[in-house]
């Protein structure tokens, strides 16, 4: 849980009585939580904590989000629970923000500088383990060894990386220089004109592979974390980008116009997401819709939190859309931020979904000219049952898209075309009699490879009636 009052920043250096006088703790120890405020401070100092055996300091070699450090306890076999040590594993369940600094600095009058290196986590599935190590007497005994994982791994571990500062330095100090609001924005209009250009403004889903092409100033960027992963590369001063997992229609629902977002319990997110929602940065959604592809949604602006939950909005109007409405134009606003939802969500997702698990060719005919085909719904979006989920749509070229929602053509449960028997008489050219007439009776061509993703038969049903009361095959 975030102090809303914490303003040290990664790479910021202070020194310890500076963090007393304004988070509590002390100077001595390297576990101190906080009686006045919500923060866990653990310090770590590997050149001076080897003398008492606290030698496993640093970050883990093949998972890069993990920091190891050593609990406290000079003498004895060291108590996962005592003091300091439970202060740690407790500070999750207490409300308390983990807070890891590192010893920037050489002996200095006033004490060694400490560089701010991030928020941190105890590892819910693996909080400690023992290792041998050296006692302050030299008697080998058992010290506690934690994982802490870090809020923003990439961040974090930059952070960590810098050198010792130079003695004269003093106070506290950025180790970079902080990026001002309008460079922020410029950063990230460049990777969003990026991605414009790579998913054809948004309508196509790309791959994870693809998305590591990214480079800024020559350096390559990772633009998208893990799983349900808030994202803050290093240079963009916050998050830049959310992963979500498959199932954008459960899990990101429409409310006023807002997109709810619960974060897993791995994710960690809600920290950075509090910094974009006050600095109102411009986030770009990653939603999983299946076979490795993602499809990029943006600008993304985190509108609220309520109870952990938060809320997103796809314009920047968000804030004009309030929470109940009391005049006709707060009506209109709320309506324009639904119909934005659909319009740059909904529509987008379906469609990404339903042309990869058709392999982007049409049912019908399997034209494969992806800018030729649509996504159909079988029961409408506006209906109870028209869910934007794969077993509700087909891919259809545009002609036959055109066709199936006219109920000129009708699908049968069993998966076959049928053509309007008015139809069936007509004479008006090849393209009549080859795309249309030639199709009656035939079964589907292409169908998504995973039965899970067949069209819903009852949901072709339905649509199928539907096609008979207005005329269809006798």
């Amino acid at each position: 849980m975030a102090d809303e009052s914490w303003t040290f920043e990664p790479g910021d250096l202070t020194t310890r009585s500076e963090v007393k006088d304004l988070y509590g703790g002390s100077i001595f120890g390297g576990i101190e939580p906080s009686r006045s405020t919500a923060n866990v401070m653990v310090y770590s100092d590997p050149s001076q904590g080897e003398q008492h055996g606290y030698n496993y300091d640093g970050w883990d070699r093949s998972e890069r989000e993990v920091f190891h450090y050593t609990g406290e306890g000079q003498v004895g076999d060291q108590d996962p629970g005592a003091a300091g040590n439970g202060a740690i594993l407790r500070h999750d369940s207490e409300g308390r923000a983990l807070r890891l600094f590192e010893v920037a600095s050489r002996k200095r009058s006033g004490g060694k500088l400490q560089r701010y290196v991030g928020e941190f986590y105890i590892d819910p599935d693996d909080p400690w383990r023992f290792e041998d190590a050296p006692d302050r007497n030299g008697e080998i005994r058992k010290v506690v060894v934690f994982r802490l994982l870090a809020v923003e791994p990439a961040v974090s571990r930059e952070v960590s990386s810098a050198p010792i500062v130079a003695e004269g330095s003093r106070g506290r100090e950025s180790a970079a220089p902080k990026l001002s609001i309008s460079e922020n924005l410029d950063r990230r209009k460049i990777v969003m004109e990026w991605l414009s250009a790579r998913s054809h403004d948004g309508s196509e889903p790309l791959s994870l592979e693809s998305l590591q092409d990214f480079e800024m100033g020559g350096v390559s960027v990772r633009l998208v974390g893990g799983p349900g992963e808030v994202w803050s590369p290093p240079g963009f001063g916050g998050p830049l980008s959310i992963r979500n997992t498959q199932g954008a229609v459960r899990e990101l629902s429409q409310r006023d116009g807002l997109l709810r977002w619960i974060p897993s319990a791995s994710s960690r997110g809600g920290p950075a997401l509090r910094q974009a929602m006050k600095a109102r940065l411009p986030l770009i959604l990653f939603q999983d819709v299946g076979g490795g592809l993602f499809l990029p949604i943006f600008p993304v602006y985190v509108a609220a939190e309520q109870d952990g939950v938060f809320l997103f909005a796809l314009d920047e109007l968000y804030g004009l859309v309030p929470t109940e409405p009391e005049s006709p134009a707060e009506e209109v606003l709320r309506r324009y931020a639904r119909a934005e939802v659909k319009r740059r969500l909904h529509q987008p997702v379906f469609r990404a979904m339903v042309l990869r698990a058709y392999r982007n060719r049409c049912s019908v005919c399997a034209l494969a000219h992806v800018e030729l085909l649509d996504a159909a719904h079988i029961v409408g979006d506006s209906e109870d049952q028209g869910i934007a989920a794969v077993r509700n749509g087909l891919a259809l070229c545009k002609l036959h898209h055109a066709a199936f929602d006219s109920h000129i053509m009708g699908i049968t449960p069993s998966l076959h075309v049928e053509v309007a028997y008015r139809i069936l008489d007509e004479v008006d050219g090849p393209t009549l009699k080859h795309s249309l007439q030639g199709r009656h009776g035939q079964r589907l061509m292409i169908l998504p490879d995973l039965r899970t993703e067949y069209p819903d038969p009852e949901l072709l049903e339905q649509h199928y009636e539907l096609f008979q009361r207005t005329g269809g095959s006798a």
